[in-house]
């Protein structure tokens, strides 16, 4: 990766790996896209991994909190670390009295997951794929063209739906076989915890 990919831009606000050699464990900087160009605040995925759950840890600069600044960072990391395909969580700790840093993880789609103490574990999930639709629609497409080299459109339409729509639930069903050897964790996502 060149280090202009490695550069995460809003309109906002740019991330900046301090270490591209170590993206995983090294902070990435924070600082605002125009403008200011002192750094705002650190991002990392520093910590534990396990089972394809990273750590997330944001801190900002006391004057930047409460402008909205945490929950954009928040997502911009996580869209980052849900490019790579063996990370399907990713998880964050914050003190109970921490209003704000509670505000922003839900904000930025993170449930709450446990108390330990005085401190609340969040976590977002990774969408599961969704080839299915994709095939359904490619197939709709085939099967219209099958239709028209067998001069017998309904047939074609059939088969070409039927042969994708097929592809698309093997596909589906393979990520997820992949999902779960990966997390250890069988048709738990997207499942919420209650408070």
């Amino acid at each position: 990766m060149s280090k202009k990919n490695l550069i995460l831009k809003s309109e906002t606000i740019t991330i900046t790996p301090s270490n591209e050699e170590d993206l995983w464990e090294s902070d990435w900087m924070i600082a605002f896209r125009q403008g200011e160009k002192e750094q705002i605040g650190t991002a990392s995925f520093a910590g534990e991994k396990l089972l394809g759950a990273i750590p997330l840890k944001v801190e900002l600069a006391q004057k930047y909190r409460n402008r909205g600044l945490g929950t954009e960072v928040i997502k911009m990391m996580v869209n980052w670390a849900f490019l790579h395909k063996n990370i399907y969580e990713v998880i964050s700790q914050v003190e109970h009295e921490n209003d704000k840093g509670v505000n922003a993880l839900q904000k930025a789609g993170f449930v709450f997951r446990k108390n330990e103490g005085n401190v609340e574990t969040y976590s977002i999930v990774k969408e599961k794929t969704v080839w299915t639709g994709v095939y359904l629609a490619v197939g709709i497409v085939m099967g219209l063209i099958l239709g028209l080299v067998l001069n017998n459109a309904w047939l074609g339409f059939a088969v070409g739906l039927i042969s994708c729509l097929c592809v698309g639930k093997i596909m589906d069903y393979n990520a997820q076989k992949y999902r779960e050897s990966v997390t250890g964790k069988s048709g738990q996502y997207g499942k919420r915890s209650k408070k």
